[in-house]
């Protein structure tokens, strides 16, 4: 299957995810108060740590604790024995992560209550998890993650509900109230998928021929930005950074010149980002706004986006995924299969290869 076909189930598969009964996330849930869990930390590489960047403010809002996120290399001793016992939740789509395989055995050596959260069972990761927390998000083969990423963000999203509802902190209203927000924002997303297509195919193609591209967006979206550089870099095969706004005004706009690239996720009117936008105008060209009151000017994207507070995470990577499933082809790239074939396999280290950075 194409990337493209990927995305296309993700709508039905987020919703399905919201009618199942999930009696593992009730129990991590239980044992999140039997254990005396005072922190979760979550950790994984590339896509696995951006989706957990992303549903790490909401997580932290509904669980009641500190929710902090690890790449694997960087959850040692030291961060491990910070505060508290911890909940440590490690995530890797196909679930042969080796490095996070290695994060959750030395929290798990540390006295941690330990979780696995793979797209498939059983996964590698399993060995070194109390609790069980699969991905219910279907096979995805592809090497640039889309359908997974955002089904991993909806599971750690339930995770914290069930955790909110154990310790009674909410209210059949207010989790009706979440379901009524979340349906109508995925409801919404084969539109959004189509206006995307759209966009990129007769707006966003010169971005193939880019040297390099630079995305930014408010805090409120860090993960996304982080999650479309790294797609748009895997696919696209040309340096791609992301920043959070206030990171990106504090030098990183003078790397800029006629060569140069932005795309800016706009979810709000900003009078800032419209004079960042003014300025490097004068300097490049190639300036691409994505968001509900961005110009119509031949470049941007505009679209009625649902842009709710907690869930508009799932819309704003949809154009971005969107340039990675389209453009690639046009150079000559299958973005579905990596530049070299045997990463995938390398992940779990069945190639005898070094350990490679994964996810």
């Amino acid at each position: 299957m194409h990337v493209e076909d990927y995305m296309n189930e993700t709508p039905a598969r987020l919703l399905a995810m919201l009618t199942q009964t999930r009696e593992d996330l009730w129990q991590a849930a239980k044992a999140l108060a039997d254990r005396g869990i005072s922190r979760i930390i979550l950790t994984g590489s590339g896509t696995s740590y951006h989706g957990a960047l992303t549903a790490r403010s909401f997580m932290q809002q509904w669980c009641g604790i500190p929710v902090d996120v690890y790449w694997p290399f960087l959850l040692d001793e030291m961060a491990l024995s910070l505060s508290g016992k911890a909940l440590v939740i490690g995530i890797s789509q196909g679930g042969g992560s080796l490095s996070t395989l290695a994060a959750m055995e030395r929290a798990r050596a540390a006295g941690h209550l330990t979780a696995s959260m793979a797209g498939e069972a059983p996964a590698a990761i399993d060995q070194a998890a109390d609790l069980i927390l699969t991905v219910p998000c279907g096979e995805e083969r592809a090497g640039a993650k889309t359908k997974g990423y955002h089904c991993t963000i909806l599971n750690l999203i339930l995770l914290a509900l069930a955790v909110a509802s154990r310790q009674q902190r909410l209210s059949d209203e207010e989790r009706k109230a979440l379901l009524v927000r979340k349906e109508r924002t995925f409801n919404h997303l084969p539109t959004l998928i189509e206006a995307s297509q759209a966009w990129v195919l007769n707006h966003a193609r010169p971005l193939i021929d880019s040297a390099d591209i630079r995305l930014t967006g408010p805090a409120g979206l860090f993960g996304t930005v982080q999650e479309g550089a790294l797609k748009m870099l895997e696919t696209l095969r040309c340096p791609v950074a992301g920043y959070e706004f206030e990171e990106f005004i504090h030098g990183i706009y003078n790397a800029f010149d006629e060569r140069s690239t932005l795309i800016m996720l706009d979810p709000h009117p900003d009078e800032r980002q419209d004079r960042l936008a003014e300025i490097l105008s004068g300097w490049t060209p190639h300036i691409y706004r994505i968001g509900p009151h961005v110009d119509n000017n031949g470049k941007n994207m505009p679209f009625t986006f649902i842009n709710d507070p907690d869930f508009a995470i799932f819309e704003y990577i949809i154009p971005l995924q969107m340039v990675c499933a389209r453009l690639p082809p046009v150079k000559g790239v299958d973005p579905a299969i990596p530049k070299d074939p045997t990463a995938i396999d390398r992940k779990s280290g069945s190639a005898g290869m070094p350990r490679p950075i994964s996810y």
